[in-house]
């Protein structure tokens, strides 16, 4: 270990400053993706020596990916272990129970995605990797984005009696999963349309509720 990373590690301990990392990482990331962003911008935005992206990650691909990995093990215990209990065996699920559960799928997904300033962030890293897709797309498509696809589209399949893997099942589960994206990378139209600057708490709990029941009148077919 040189010097200057000795130094480093006399103020932060190791847990620190790979955390200071990751959430640097995360934010300025999202804003300005893997090509626009200076391993000096990451250092001083974390408060740490340039010199431990390397120590740390390997360089500034491997604090990328590292990312990637810590945000799609954040959302699996914030959101997607609950909702794969909640979806589990959903194809012996009556119609009645498989509504039940898409409605709180949907509940807590759009919390997870709408919540606060750091699901904000997350949202923003999410729609730039979606949008301009890179290596740590791979990663948060196998451990996010299709297990969550899945357990909507098993749902969806229950409610509107085809399978799950239906090409018109997967196209109104894109449907329902995009409504949630929608308040939280779109959210300056919407705030602006209702005249507030944030959402507090409870209107992000109404939100929620609606895009449940949004979500089962979508697969109403009748």
């Amino acid at each position: 270990m040189n010097s200057k990373i000795g130094n480093d590690m006399s103020k932060l301990n190791d847990d620190t400053a790979r955390t200071r990392l990751l959430d640097a990482g995360l934010r300025i990331f999202g804003l300005y993706g893997f090509e626009g962003v200076r391993t000096r911008t990451l250092a001083d935005e974390a408060g740490v020596n340039q010199s431990a992206i390397p120590y740390y990650f390997g360089g500034k691909k491997g604090l990328y990916l590292a990312v990637a990995n810590h945000l799609a093990e954040t959302v699996h215990e914030d959101f997607l272990e609950k909702a794969l209990i909640e979806a589990e065996g959903s194809d012996s699920l009556t119609r009645e129970a498989a509504a039940e559960s898409l409605k709180t799928v949907m509940f807590h997904f759009s919390k997870a995605m709408i919540g606060n300033k750091e699901a904000n962030i997350r949202s923003v890293f999410l729609a730039r990797e979606q949008l301009q897709p890179t290596e740590a797309y791979d990663i948060l498509y196998e451990r996010f984005f299709q297990p969550l696809h899945q357990i909507i589209s098993g749902l969806v399949g229950k409610l509107i009696a085809l399978d799950a893997n239906d090409r018109t099942t997967l196209l109104i589960a894109h449907a329902i999963v995009g409504q949630s994206l929608a308040f939280s990378v779109a959210k300056e139209t919407y705030l602006r349309r209702q005249g507030i600057e944030d959402l507090d708490e409870a209107h992000i709990d109404l939100i929620a509720r609606e895009l449940g029941e949004l979500s089962i009148r979508i697969c109403n077919r009748d």
